[in-house]
């Protein structure tokens, strides 16, 4: 399999969208000025660095050797196969570091004339020789340009390829934009939607995002839907990304129904000083520009301690107008966050790392527009921000010199989440409601009269425009300890166990506005609601492993507990939210399970097969108005079979071809109470998904790199329950809503070696996605459909050493490319975008 190591950096990965107006309320100025100091005063650029590499995969080895000395490192992870590395430490030149870990593996390495470090098997007439005295070679076909240094890793079958984040969008939604198979959908607080396979949407995350080992989950809110609150920390100074779109619950964390995200942060580096800084500048069409600013130091604390602080912030500026208030680019977001992890290594076989990170976000107005108004304009009656605050502390151990080592996950975290909307369509709705006119007057029949309709209709007018505000202050606890036998050759293991908790408590308050989102109008209607949420797990694999064969069994057992209380402070007649209901419990749990066959067939070609089972938890509703048989609903599974072949066409081209089916069975999907006053969640029925993914990377001349990738999906209801009429409708043969069932990127990226040590890179690109609906069927009233779309983008860089410039164009023909659209009570068409024609401009230096 072609892997590709892009090491560059010994600092700062580059961030997503940072404001610099939000650097001074985070004390920045000073720290991101601190990279800017000539690099001799910190770090021995020419001379010797120390090093710290455990014993480990010697593919692993190598790239941490690279990540420590800041050389770019290019090599075919079958060369290193399964061989194990030495353990290296000390303080040494960088060509001896490499040469004593590839010493008896049949290795050697070179230098390019671009500087970079290629590494190939040992010729039986040439050793190894010093870095200075490798004869040239012609320039390695580059890859496209690093901003962050790290590895979109797509599990289980397909090559490993850059990972190309940019100041604008460094996020989520660009992590997951060129991985076939996996789309990010925008919602209403800023927050993202992960559909892998056709899986998500709603319920709890189907698609897990960890960050340094810690699963991080947004809250649900009133509507008992976590899925679009994915985690929004900004990825800056990352070290590696891993995308698995399969659940990987049998080896580590909380477990995942559809697929996982991990995450992993810059951990210090031991004896030496480092550092960074990025500034990006962008322009859009029509909109405010976005501004970017991060920097991280490396700090040494003597040769068994470090400690490593990033400092980011960015603004992304808007681009939505308001027709009905005249206000323009309202949906800017702010960003600011700081990170400090520390790492001491007292022993060689105990490996301590503390992190703590901490990040405030404010979107100014939801980023939705209507269709009916034109692309990119929305009538809300006034602009209702939303706010996040996130605190997060994790202290991780690694104890076990040997082949057997011991680790725990130790985190907590609390996100504070204040989201505010704009609720009066909704409140003009329910004022034409006769159920809430006949609660407001009291009445035993079933309609008001004329005038009481007309009255109520009044009072409702009166009570417009109205507020929807929800606090919401989420917490978590989790403790998780791995114990594992990583054995490149015959059997390895993993035993684990884990505790987890996780509470909510928010308000639901409804108000009448009154000019000031922070000032609270006329309350008519207000709820205090706390959830719980508690799991316990025991997992396990057990694998064998030989060359290019690998077999392994994972299995996992959990047990969920989900407590939800709801009380009515003040009574909302309009839509009925009138009544207390005491605590409610759920319980639930089972088994998942996978099992994994990786196959060589043939040279260069390897043949892949997996089956997995996963599940998710029930739950409990959060509406207040639902009957009783509606307040709990059930978990849900995914029954999974997946078949893969990978080939390598010569030395320079790789293609992966990959087909699945996933059985959804009882799957969780959102209602809304009648009167449309109240989201909840059902189950629904079940779901057959078909696709198949294919990806091919190919380098046919020197310095040209060509990328492909494509997925096609289906997906289709097999059985419907008692409650498809709750969902607005569904019967079989309906598709789900919000997946796109053709996704395909291509890029195209030209290197040159430009003055002996500098390099120009130019790039084209090209995304295509069709369309989807909002519902499952036509005939319901809540019914949009957004159409197929294609963007295109551009851009041309140059790096030199440790410093890189470079510019980028997006979107660059100005279509609308619809992600996501949506009826409900907030209004008609509401649609969100990827945004208008845009280009930035960046800037990173290292050392």
């Amino acid at each position: 399999m072609s892997v590709i190591r892009r090491c560059r950096r010994a600092g700062v990965a580059r961030p997503g969208r940072h404001a610099q107006r939000r650097i001074a309320t985070i004390g920045a100025p000073l720290f991101l000025a601190l990279p800017l100091i000539p690099a001799p005063a910190f770090a021995r650029n020419g001379g010797d660095t120390a090093f710290d590499i455990p014993r480990q995969k010697l593919e692993t080895a190598i790239q941490q050797l690279a990540l420590q000395a800041g050389r770019q490192i290019v090599f075919r992870s079958a060369l290193a196969g399964s061989a194990t590395s030495h353990r290296l430490s000390g303080t040494m030149p960088f060509s001896s570091a490499l040469r004593r870990l590839l010493k008896g593996s049949g290795l050697t390495f070179r230098e390019t004339d671009a500087h970079v470090i290629l590494i190939e098997p040992a010729s039986p007439v040439r050793s190894t020789t010093d870095i200075a005295a490798a004869a040239p070679s012609p320039p390695l076909p580059p890859a496209r340009p690093l901003i962050v240094t790290a590895q979109r890793r797509t599990d289980p079958v397909s090559f490993a390829g850059d990972l190309r984040l940019r100041p604008s969008a460094a996020g989520i939604a660009a992590l997951v934009e060129a991985s076939p198979g996996i789309s990010s959908e925008p919602g209403n607080a800023g927050q993202r939607a992960l559909i892998v396979r056709g899986v998500g949407m709603a319920g709890e995350s189907t698609t897990l995002v960890y960050f340094g080992d810690v699963p991080i989950a947004g809250p649900s809110g009133t509507g008992s839907d976590a899925a679009r609150t994915t985690s929004d920390l900004s990825l800056v100074d990352v070290a590696q990304v891993r995308i698995a779109r399969t659940a990987r619950s049998a080896e580590h964390g909380v477990g995942a129904l559809a697929g996982e995200i991990e995450i992993a942060p810059e951990e210090p580096h031991l004896g030496q000083w480092g550092g960074g800084a990025s500034l990006g500048l962008g322009m859009q069409q029509g909109g405010e520009p976005d501004l970017s600013a991060s920097s991280t130091l490396n700090i040494p604390l003597g040769q068994r301690a470090a400690l490593r602080a990033t400092a980011y912030a960015s603004r992304a500026g808007g681009y939505v107008d308001n027709v009905r208030t005249g206000a323009r680019n309202v949906n800017d977001d702010d960003i600011s966050g700081l990170r400090l992890i520390a790492r001491i290594v007292p022993q060689p076989d105990l490996d301590i790392s503390a992190l703590l990170t901490w990040q405030h976000r404010r979107i100014a107005d939801a980023s939705s527009w209507f269709q009916s108004l034109g692309s990119y304009r929305t009538d809300r009656y006034f602009a209702a921000p939303t706010t996040h605050d996130f605190l997060m502390a994790r202290l991780k151990i690694g104890y076990g010199g040997g082949p057997v080592r011991l680790t725990s996950i130790t985190a907590a975290y609390r996100w504070s989440l204040d989201r505010r909307y704009d609720r009066t369509n909704a409140t003009l709705l329910q004022g034409q409601d006769p159920e809430a006119c006949q609660r407001y007057f009291g009445l035993d029949s079933p309609s008001c009269d004329p005038a009481q309709t007309q009255q109520f209709a009044d009072y409702a007018a009166g009570l417009a425009p109205s507020l929807l505000h929800i606090p919401i202050v989420s917490t978590r606890i989790l403790q998780e300890l791995r114990l594992g036998h990583d054995n490149p050759h015959g059997l390895g293991w993993v035993a684990g166990v884990l505790i987890d908790h996780r509470s909510e408590r928010l308000r639901s308050e409804l108000s009448s506005y009154s000019g000031d989102p922070d000032v609270t109008g006329e309350l008519f209607g207000a709820r205090r609601l706390a959830i719980s949420r508690d799991q316990a797990a025991l997992f396990g694999t057990l694998s064998y492993r030989e060359d290019d064969l690998l077999v392994s069994l994972g299995l996992r057992y959990d047990d969920y507990r989900v407590a939800s209380q709801n009380d009515v402070v003040v009574p909302n007649l309009l839509s009925g939210s009138i009544d207390s209901w005491p605590r409610t419990v759920s319980r639930s749990g089972g088994l998942s399970t996978r099992v994994h066959i990786d196959l060589p067939i043939a040279p260069g070609a390897s043949w892949h097969t997996q089956l997995t089972r996963s599940i998710r938890p029930g739950g409990v509703n959060t509406a207040s108005v639902l009957l009783p048989d509606r307040r709990t609903y059930d978990g849900d599974s995914l029954w999974g079979a997946e078949l893969g072949f990978n080939l390598h066409l010569g030395r320079d081209s790789e293609m992966t071809l990959t087909a699945y089916m996933n059985d959804w069975r009882d799957m969780q999907y959102r209602a809304l109470s009648e009167n449309r006053s109240h989201a909840y969640l059902v189950n629904v029925g079940n779901a057959m998904i078909l696709g198949t993914e294919f990806e091919l990377v190919a380098r046919p001349l020197p310095g040209l790199t060509a990328r492909l990738e494509a997925s096609l999906i289906r997906a289709d209801l097999t059985r419907v329950s008692d409650a498809a009429p709750l969902v607005g409708g569904a019967d079989k043969g309906d598709s789900i809503p919000f997946v796109p069932h053709r996704r395909l990127q291509a890029s195209l990226a030209r290197s040159w070696s430009v003055g002996g040590h500098g390099q120009l890179t130019v790039e084209g690109d090209w995304q295509y996605q069709s369309g989807s609906w909002s519902t499952f069927t036509r005939d319901d009233p809540d019914f949009v459909e957004t159409s197929s779309f294609s963007l295109f983008g551009a851009g041309v860089s140059w790096h030199r050493e440790r410093t890189s410039l470079s510019l980028r164009a997006r979107n660059i023909f100005n279509r609308v490319a619809n992600l996501r659209a949506v009826t409900n009570g907030y209004g008609v068409g509401q649609t969100f975008s990827s945004g208008p024609r845009s280009i930035l401009l960046s800037w990173d230096r290292h050392w």
